[in-house]
């Protein structure tokens, strides 16, 4: 038995098909990749949640709560989730550890078709839409950034290039199946040390579509209407309704005291 476990019914896997506007296929790239692009649009990347969770390591329960809820979350939150969803449907898929600054600290999947290895990440806060073969180090390219995998010295770098930039290697990775108890330092500490990641010195939300995004990095926004300041808790209310629009996320979050929290934790 795997050290993680979460189970759906029939009932939830079609509401949250629906819910990332999307319909059960047959197992496939194209279908893998529906779901990948499905939750990225509608599902929130966001430490809203986390912000105002007491600092407390979302249980199996929470995970599948906040994401068939449409609350959404980070890694930790979000590729738990997907891993358990897409065996759900089916699918061969794996826990992969990434390093970024720490071994250990990022969430990462792969998922086998038909005896090829599929990398896939919604969880990172950036919009890998679209899966990457393993092997296959072409250029993925939408209106936010190209990103690619470079195979060098026995593991995969992610590198990206945002579209005024130039590439640069963001994480890294090895394919080999990993428990998801490795993942329980990273844990820990995400979820206690202000210092150990941006997450509870700091704002992060955002949703990506096919040509367009929200963007929320601090006090800065971007959205298709442009560029605009949240120096607010009332001005980050008025965006996030105005671009999170469906049930779930912002009726079910405290942002006023998720604003106090990060703009506190910055001044100490």
């Amino acid at each position: 038995m795997s050290d993680f476990e979460i189970s759906f019914t029939k009932e939830e896997i079609r509401d949250f098909l629906e819910r990332i506007e999307i319909e059960e296929s047959e197992l496939s790239e194209e279908f893998l990749k529906s779901i990948i692009s499905g939750i990225i649009e509608h599902i929130p990347f966001q430490n809203i949640s986390m912000l105002t969770n007491e600092r407390i390591r979302p249980s199996e329960e929470m995970i599948k709560s906040d994401m068939l809820s449409g609350m959404g979350g980070l890694c930790t939150v979000r590729n738990p989730f997907i891993h358990e969803f897409l065996r759900a449907l089916g699918f061969n898929v794996r826990f992969i550890s990434s390093t970024m600054k720490e071994i250990d600290c990022h969430i990462s999947l792969i998922v086998n078709i038909n005896d090829i290895d599929w990398w896939v990440d919604v969880g990172n806060g950036f919009p890998y839409i679209e899966p990457v073969m393993i092997g296959d180090a072409s250029v993925k390219s939408n209106w936010f950034m190209s990103y690619k995998l470079v195979f060098k010295k026995n593991r995969y770098h992610v590198y990206h290039k945002l579209n005024t930039g130039i590439w640069k290697s963001n994480h890294h990775f090895s394919i080999g199946k990993v428990e998801y108890s490795i993942f329980d330092r990273m844990h820990e500490l995400h979820y206690s040390q202000p210092e150990w990641g941006p997450f509870l010195t700091g704002l992060r939300v955002n949703r990506f579509w096919g040509n367009g995004g929200v963007i929320i990095r601090d006090e800065r926004a971007s959205s298709p209407s442009g560029e605009e300041t949240i120096d607010s808790a009332i001005k980050l209310d008025y965006f996030l309704n105005r671009w999170f629009l469906k049930k779930g996320f912002t009726e079910c979050i405290d942002i006023v005291k998720a604003d106090k929290i990060w703009r506190m934790a910055q001044k100490r």
